[in-house]
């Protein structure tokens, strides 16, 4: 799914961060287009002024989260940095109303960011991107056991590497 929407410069303000309080408990979201917006109103405050681009990306399969944001700077530089606990909350809350027993459920998500108004969000159950790290047979399995789904919606990818293993391993 692509969202976008009209201008948000606020957005690319510093929020002020009160170290002596404790953090305000996390929206809870009940619909999917509310997480997505939500997590790409957080990709876009993370841009900041002089910044070239964004890029947050997600991977959850089984129980198993990785995911991070590379940000270009204008010279070039590109600075890794881990998205905020609250973005992968959300997604997490994502994948778990995305699920649907007849087709089963991961997530990735890719969302490029290139100023307030300038970005693409994806958001997928079906696939991932083979760019994202490798995802273990025991992550694998994992998935099958928490998310169920048919074996006719296993992907041709996750079928192959689930055989690879039981023939390596006899």
């Amino acid at each position: 799914m692509t969202l976008s929407r009209p201008e948000r410069i606020d957005l690319l303000l510093t929020r002020p961060h009160r170290q002596d309080r404790e953090p305000a408990p996390r929206e809870q979201l009940n619909s999917i287009g509310q997480i997505e917006q939500t997590v790409v109103d957080a990709a876009i405050a993370m841009l900041a002024p002089g910044q070239k681009f964004a890029l947050l990306w997600s991977l959850q399969v089984g129980g198993n989260t990785v995911a991070g944001v590379q940000v270009k700077e204008r010279d070039g530089t590109v600075t890794n940095l881990v998205p905020p606990t609250e973005v992968l909350e959300y997604l997490t809350d994502h994948k778990r109303l995305s699920y649907d027993p007849a087709v089963g459920a991961w997530l990735s998500a890719e969302i490029f960011i290139a100023g307030p108004t300038r970005y693409k969000a994806t958001f997928s159950t079906t696939t991932v991107a083979d760019w994202m790290p490798e995802i273990s047979v025991d992550e694998l399995r994992a998935e099958f056991v928490a998310y169920p789904r048919p074996a006719a919606e296993i992907p041709d990818w996750a079928k192959t590497q689930l055989d690879w293993t039981t023939r390596m391993t006899g």
